[in-house]
C-alpha cells in the first residue's frame, strides 16, 4: 500500500509541472497552439476537471491533424465547464473557466482562443487539487487562479 507521502510528493510533482505547462501556455505564440494541446494531452487524465472520463485521444488527434484547435480543447474540457472567451487589443486572448460547482473562477490569457481556453481550464484542474483534502496536510506553493 503507498503511503500518504508518497501519494502527497506525486501530488507536488504534478501540480509542478501543471504550473510550467500553464506558463508554457502564456508565453506561447499562436503557432505553437497545437504543440500545447498535445501536451496537455499528456499531463491530463481525463475530459473535465476531475478527469474521470478518458479522453479520445484518437478523435482529439484527428483534430489537430485539421487544425481544429479549439475544437480539441472544447473536447478535453468536456461538456458541463461553463467558459467565457474575449479577445482584446493585440491579439490578446482571455479565457473565464468555471469549474461546475465551484465559486471560484479561473482566468487565463493565451495568445489564442484555445490557448486561453486551455490554460483556463489546466488553472481550474490546478486549484482543484490544491483544495483537495490532502492539501491541508502538506503546504503546497499558493497557486493565483488567474495568470497572466
Amino acid at each position: 500500500m503507498a503511503s500518504t507521502s508518497n501519494n502527497v510528493g506525486g501530488d507536488r510533482a504534478y501540480a509542478r509541472r501543471l504550473r510550467d505547462f500553464l506558463h508554457d501556455c502564456a508565453g506561447s505564440a499562436a503557432c505553437e497552439e497545437i504543440d500545447r494541446i498535445r501536451e496537455a494531452l499528456a499531463l491530463l487524465d481525463g475530459v473535465g476537471i476531475d478527469g474521470a472520463i478518458p479522453l479520445d485521444r484518437v478523435r482529439i488527434d484527428a483534430m489537430l491533424e485539421c487544425g481544429a484547435a479549439m475544437s480539441a480543447v472544447l473536447e478535453i474540457i468536456g461538456p458541463d465547464m461553463p467558459f467565457m472567451l474575449s479577445r482584446g487589443s493585440h491579439d490578446t486572448c482571455l479565457a473565464t473557466v468555471v469549474p461546475p460547482g465551484g465559486s471560484e473562477e479561473a482566468i487565463a490569457e493565451g495568445s489564442t482562443l484555445a490557448l486561453a481556453m486551455l490554460a483556463g481550464h489546466v488553472a481550474a484542474v490546478l486549484a482543484k487539487g490544491e483544495r483537495a483534502p490532502h492539501a491541508a496536510d502538506v503546504q503546497l506553493a499558493s497557486t493565483s487562479i488567474r495568470l497572466h
